[in-house]
């Protein structure tokens, strides 16, 4: 292939994690999936299969563990290497991965949809990437989902603040003690809310708590706990790890809490909100630092991580940003129209969805490859040369 149409591949330092985030990828867009399906667009999906899809909710917050650890393990190679976080190099990278395409599929949707006043009015706070302090009705934002890279550039802003004060603590045991803390803050901070504002609807809950910065970090936060541990005490972690017993505790403890996630009802309905409140960030954060350390310090010779690393997860991988990016209005302007084309001829729900999940996922791939190559390839040259 021409070099000018060859990806400009993800880091391949742990080519498990890429198997992981192409899991994260088709978790998420099939969630949106069945979302949009089930919602204003009428096509009747089954009740109990809607319910399980859209328990499957925490593909998102994978992407923020991972990025947490991908921002600490960087941040923390600098500290030993230069003595200093390097924040002009830190922010080159970081604005030149993630600016330009966000503001390409931004600025072409602002011009190209009819926007409604409070669009309109809510445009500035977007360009701003401050989404997740907004409603995300439809009719109040352009780009709903772009309250996730809202979290993640305000955490960018943030996270050298932290990186700072844990330089300046003697041991690092206080430095995890103090990073636990902060994790463990956004919990506090979602049971503040829920008892101070009680009782709820799980919409209103939902909105209160699932998007916000404020009761949203502690994932991206676990994910420096994690760049932390494998920092400082990842030969004794894997050298731990080398007895199935104590990769089977891991492992159970991560599959229990995915059990939790799946099943919010196991404590009965009047508990589920409670389940809801741990659900969004602290048990999510416990159930994959669990799977991660063993995929980075387990048995780096068995099958899933073989299977994780295959090479095409890489390049679908690098292809992420951009899925994310595009499959809404792919989904919105064309799967929801041939799914409903579907439907009126008759076709099976249980043949329509399958299809639905995977035309969006290979149309919005290529979609992302064209931006990788026209927008995300000339910026990353740029950044290079500026953060050289």
């Amino acid at each position: 292939m021409h070099k000018a149409l060859s990806l400009d591949l993800l880091d391949n330092r742990y080519p498990s994690l890429h198997g992981l985030r192409v899991i994260a990828i088709v978790s998420v867009v099939q969630f949106h999936v069945t979302w949009i399906f089930a919602g204003e667009n009428g096509i009747r999906l089954d009740r109990d299969f809607t319910a399980s899809s859209l328990t499957v909710f925490f593909g998102m917050d994978l992407f923020f563990m991972l990025s947490g650890f991908l921002i600490g393990s960087i941040l923390l190679r600098s500290l030993e290497k230069n003595g200093t976080q390097n924040l002009q190099r830190f922010y080159i990278r970081r604005v030149s991965r993630t600016f330009p395409s966000y503001y390409v599929v931004l600025t072409f949707l602002a011009l190209t949809t009819p926007l409604t006043a409070s669009q309109l009015r809510h445009l500035p706070w977007e360009y701003l990437y401050g989404t997740n302090f907004l409603s995300l009705l439809r009719t109040d934002v352009i780009m709903f989902w772009g309250w996730s890279l809202a979290l993640e550039e305000q955490f960018y802003l943030t996270v050298p603040i932290l990186f700072f004060v844990l330089h300046r603590l003697k041991t690092d045991r206080a430095r995890l003690i103090l990073l636990t803390a902060v994790w463990l803050l956004a919990l506090v901070i979602r049971l503040v809310v829920y008892y101070k504002r009680a009782p709820w609807t799980d919409l209103a809950l939902y909105e209160a708590l699932y998007f916000r910065p404020h009761t949203r970090f502690d994932t991206l936060v676990a994910g420096i706990i994690l760049a932390f541990v494998h920092n400082r005490w990842g030969d004794r972690v894997t050298k731990w790890l080398v007895q199935p017993f104590h990769r089977a505790l891991l492992g159970l403890m991560s599959l229990a809490c995915l059990w939790l996630l799946v099943q919010p009802w196991m404590f009965g309905k009047e508990h589920v909100q409670m389940v809801h409140v741990f659900a969004w960030g602290t048990v999510t954060s416990i159930m994959y630092f669990g799977w991660l350390l063993l995929l980075i310090h387990g048995d780096t010779q068995g099958w899933i991580h073989r299977a994780l690393s295959a090479s095409i997860f890489r390049s679908i991988a690098t292809l992420g940003y951009g899925v994310y990016l595009v499959h809404i209005p792919l989904c919105d302007y064309l799967i929801v129209p041939a799914a409903q084309a579907m439907e009126a001829r008759h076709v099976p729900m249980v043949i329509v969805w399958p299809v639905a999940l995977v035309a969006l996922l290979v149309s919005s791939l290529a979609l992302a490859y064209v931006m990788h190559v026209v927008i995300e390839k000339p910026s990353l040259r740029v950044r290079e040369r500026l953060a050289a």
